[in-house]
Parts: C-alpha cells; sequence; structure tokens
C-alpha cells in the first residue's frame, strides 16, 4: 500500500468518525428537544391561559369598580378596615384561592372558597357580621342566589332524556334524598339530641345532592367515551337537577311549617298547596317570558333574562314575606323550564340558549360570595372534640345510607354495578343548598318565646352545614375525578347533541380535567337552591 493509499484511508476514516459524530448529535438532539417540549408543555397545562387570565381580571376589575362605586353609598363602611371593605376583600382572595386550587388538584374551588370564610371567621381580627350593614348585604345576598342559581340549572336540562327515562332519573332524584333526610333527622335525635323537627329541617338541607360539584368532570369523561353506552352524565346531570327541585318544594314545606306562625290546619294546606302552587306560577311566568319580547327582537336575550330575574325576585321575598316556602325556588325552576322548553322549539337551543349564557356570567360574579361567606359561619371555637365527633358520624352514618341507596336504585335500573358505584359516588358532595341555607335556622327563628336549646341548635346547625360542605365536596370531587376512568366503561365518543354541556362562560371550549376549567359555574343543572 503506498503513501498516497494510505493518506487516502486515513481521510475516509475521519469521514466516517465525522460523519457518525454528526449522526449521534442529530440523534441525540431531537431527545433533549423533546424532553424540553414535554416540560414547557407540562408548565404550559398549570399555568392560566391568556383567555383565562382576561377573563380572572374581567371579574376582579368588576368587583373593584364597584367597591368604587358603593362609596358614594356606604362611605365611610367600604373604607380599609371596615365590614364592607373586609367583605370584599375575602371574597377576591377566597376566588383567587378556590379556583387556583381547583387548577392544581382535584378539590372543587367552592371548597377553596368555603375554607377562606372559615380561616377568617376564626383567625381574622373582626367579625364581619357585627355590622348591620355587612349582615344585611348577607342576608339580602341570599334571596338573590336562589334565583340566580335555580334559573341557571332548568334552562339547561335534557327533557327528551327526562321523559324517557322518567322512572329512573326521578327515583335516583327522590329516593336517596328522602332516605339521607329522614337518616339525618334519626341520627341527630339519637347522638346529638335534636328535637325531631329540628333535625328533619338539617335533614332537608343535607340530603340536596350537587351536580354542580361532579358534572363538568362526567361530562369531560363522556366526552372521552367513558360511560356513553348507559349515558352516565346525562343521568348524573338531570337526576341532580331534579334533586334540586324536589329539595327546594321539599325544605320550603319544611321550614315554613316549622317556623311560620300559623294555625295548624292551615300549615296543612298551605303545605299541601306550596309545590303546586309554585308550579302554576312557573308555568304561567314561563309562558311569559316565551312570548315577551319577541323572538326576533333583537334584545330578546336581555330583556327575558331580566324578566326572569325580577319575577324569582319577587317572589322570593313574597313568598318568604307569606310563609309560603318552596313556592318561590319551585316556581323559579318551572320557569326557566318552561322558558327553555318553548324557545328551543324557536331556534334558541335548550342546552346553549343566550339568557343561560347570562346567568353563567351572573354566577360566575355571585359564586365566591356565597360560599366565601357561608363559610364564614363555622365557629371553630364553639366545638368540642366530642361534638365535632358526633356531626360527622351523623354525616357520614346518613350519607351512606343515602349512597346505599343510590347503588341500590342505580343496579334496579339495569346500570351495571361499577357504573352504579360510580353513580353514588357523584352523590356525595354537598355545596350550593346547603351554602344558600347555611343561616336560615337562625333567620327563621321566632321573635318571642325561643329556647336557650333552640338558639344553640340553629348556630349548631350552620356549623354542621359548613362542615359537610368542606368535607363532601372535597372527598366528592376527588373521588369522582379518580375512580371515574376505574367504574366507567370506554365507549366510542357521542355527540355534544346527545348530551348536556356544562354551562361556562365559554361553552365550545373543551373541558380537560387535567387542567381544570372555571367550569364550577357549571352550577347548572343545578344545583341550588
Amino acid at each position: 500500500m503506498t503513501v498516497s493509499d494510505e493518506n487516502e484511508n486515513t481521510e475516509n476514516n475521519e469521514k466516517i468518525k465525522s460523519a457518525c459524530t454528526e449522526f449521534d448529535r442529530n440523534k441525540t438532539k431531537p431527545l433533549h428537544e423533546t424532553k424540553r417540549n414535554i416540560f414547557s408543555l407540562k408548565l404550559f397545562e398549570v399555568l392560566p391561559s391568556k383567555s383565562e387570565l382576561k377573563q380572572y381580571s374581567g371579574v376582579i376589575l368588576c368587583g373593584v369598580t364597584l367597591w368604587g362605586a358603593s362609596w358614594f353609598i356606604f362611605q365611610d363602611a367600604v373604607l380599609p378596615g371596615a365590614a364592607i371593605f373586609n367583605m370584599a376583600g375575602i371574597v377576591t382572595v377566597a376566588y383567587i384561592f378556590g379556583h387556583t386550587l381547583e387548577r392544581y388538584t382535584t378539590i372543587s374551588a367552592m371548597a377553596g372558597m368555603t375554607l377562606v370564610g372559615v380561616l377568617y371567621r376564626n383567625f381574622g381580627q373582626s367579625d364581619l357580621l357585627e355590622s348591620p350593614i355587612a349582615d344585611a348585604i348577607d342576608y339580602h345576598l341570599r334571596r338573590v342566589y336562589p334565583v340566580i342559581i335555580l334559573t341557571k340549572g332548568p334552562l339547561g336540562w335534557n327533557w327528551p332524556y327526562i321523559k324517557n327515562n322518567s322512572v329512573k332519573v326521578f327515583l335516583l332524584a327522590t329516593l336517596p334524598w328522602i332516605v339521607e333526610c329522614l337518616s339525618t333527622a334519626f341520627f341527630t335525635h339519637v347522638l346529638l339530641e335534636y328535637p325531631w323537627y329540628w333535625g328533619l329541617h338539617l335533614g332537608a338541607i343535607l340530603s340536596s345532592v350537587s351536580p354542580a360539584v361532579v358534572v363538568p368532570t362526567v361530562m369531560a369523561f363522556s366526552a372521552k367515551g367513558f360511560g356513553n353506552k348507559n349515558k352516565i352524565a346525562l343521568l348524573v346531570a338531570n337526576a341532580g337537577g331534579l334533586d334540586t327541585a324536589f329539595t327546594e318544594g321539599m325544605f320550603g314545606v319544611i321550614n315554613s311549617a316549622i317556623f311560620y306562625p300559623s294555625p295548624p290546619t292551615y300549615r296543612i294546606i298551605k303545605a299541601c298547596l306550596a309545590i303546586f302552587f309554585g308550579i302554576g306560577l312557573g308555568v304561567a311566568w314561563g309562558i311569559l317570558s316565551d312570548i315577551l319580547p319577541d323572538q326576533k327582537d333583537p334584545y330578546a336575550a336581555t330583556v327575558r333574562s331580566i324578566l326572569i330575574f325580577t319575577g324569582g325576585f319577587l317572589l322570593s321575598y313574597a313568598a318568604g314575606f307569606l310563609g309560603w316556602g318552596g313556592t318561590s325556588g319551585v316556581a323559579v325552576m318551572v320557569c326557566a323550564a318552561t322558558a327553555a322548553t318553548r324557545w328551543s322549539k324557536r331556534d334558541w337551543p335548550i342546552n346553549n340558549n343566550p339568557v343561560a349564557t347570562v346567568y353563567n356570567v351572573l354566577w360566575l360574579i355571585f359564586e365566591p360570595m356565597l360560599f366565601t361567606l357561608s363559610g364564614y359561619y363555622l365557629e371553630v371555637s364553639q366545638i368540642t372534640l366530642k361534638e365535632f365527633g358526633l356531626i360527622v358520624a351523623c354525616i357520614v352514618l346518613a350519607l351512606l345510607l343515602r349512597l346505599i341507596t343510590a347503588f341500590l336504585v342505580a343496579l334496579a335500573n339495569r346500570l351495571t354495578v361499577k357504573e352504579s358505584l360510580f353513580i353514588a359516588v357523584t352523590w356525595i358532595p354537598k355545596a350550593i343548598v346547603e351554602a344558600v341555607l347555611v343561616r336560615v335556622a337562625t333567620d327563621s327563628l321566632w321573635k318571642e318565646g325561643v329556647s336557650v336549646q333552640d338558639k344553640k341548635i340553629a348556630t349548631q346547625q350552620a356549623n354542621i352545614i359548613v362542615i359537610a360542605i368542606l368535607f363532601m365536596t372535597t372527598l366528592g370531587s376527588g373521588l369522582t375525578t379518580i375512580l371515574g376512568p376505574i367504574l366507567l366503561s370506554q365507549e366510542s365518543k357521542i355527540r355534544d347533541s346527545e348530551f348536556h354541556r356544562t354551562s361556562s362562560i365559554s361553552p365550545t371550549q373543551p373541558y380537560d380535567i387535567t387542567r381544570r376549567k372555571n367550569t364550577t359555574t357549571s352550577v347548572h343543572f343545578i344545583d341550588s337552591l
């Protein structure tokens, strides 16, 4: 071999080595880039999107401007350190904390907001409700919440599904409720020595299911093909909504029968007629909200939204004043359902009409107020360790009987064992109705002749309700998210038109349970009072 050949071989070897090195470099480069891309994607998933930041900023700005305007009405009461300023401050903090907690965990934003209220009550430097103005604001807001919540849900009910599955939906909405209500009355009588009427009163509140907590997650599962064979998402949403309607009617009757001073005969007659009277009023007002204004009127959505709200607001005060509890809530729900059904025949989709969008926005604003100020009613200093144990025992034992009932009802209606278990899990959360009614016991006490025991029970009832919200909402939302893929079989995806979409401000935006949107606004089918 000549020297020139050796040099050529050496040169070729160098080229080969260089090519191999370049190949290795090109081979490893995508791996590093892939890792960086994966990290970037994960980081992007947990950070708020630009759209969400704008939404949050808009809501907060609404609060700031409202606070600024309120100075001209309340003046010193809204300055830093005053009651209204502190109230607005903790609501803002709760809004941010609740939705941040929901984004990074499986815990509902409602539980986070309630927790902020609890912490401020027990560690804050002032008592908000000692201020007559702050107390009056909270009291009257609790007349507004039910109107928004009870209107919001029925605007999206799937009436064809309810009609075709009426037995299954009705039984699931009522039997677990009845069992838990009676069980709560029994356990509070035995363990906490409540009179029977107080136990029924508390049971009627705690027996309400809160589909708003779990429906967004269940809908996300449905969109991915889980539980579509037996339409679990539709069942949870609509049965939960009817459970709320049942709660509203029954609690109103029980509350007015106990606390409204009137002859026994009148109470019995009123109890029998309250729900039917509410249905009649609701149908009439719903038809009116369809007729006025004309469907093609450019302001139809705005006028109809206001018409339904003002009618419900009037009924809320009038029914409370006259002692016809349950009438207003039933009327509001029936009105919204009637109107939505009639609108659907005039090119407004039953699960996505313009009025529903208005109420989604309203709920986004009022939700943090409701849960933060409701959490404020838990006074830890008033509860001994023994009493806390007995309270938890009452809640858990009654809930277990409820879940067993829900499981058996689902099983009897030809759902699989796993699907029935999942239905039972979705019946755990307690949130909207409980939050709205947290102070109703103390507000309903007779003005004169109230015993020390009644005052103690009324205060203790508020503590029980807040404890139930914190524990059951957290447990229910977590178990639903974790157990959904395990208990539900995965079928092909179904069309959006086959199920009720969650009520969100951006209904066309997909929901991803790995990046929880602000979809607790789906309060929806709702839950509420």
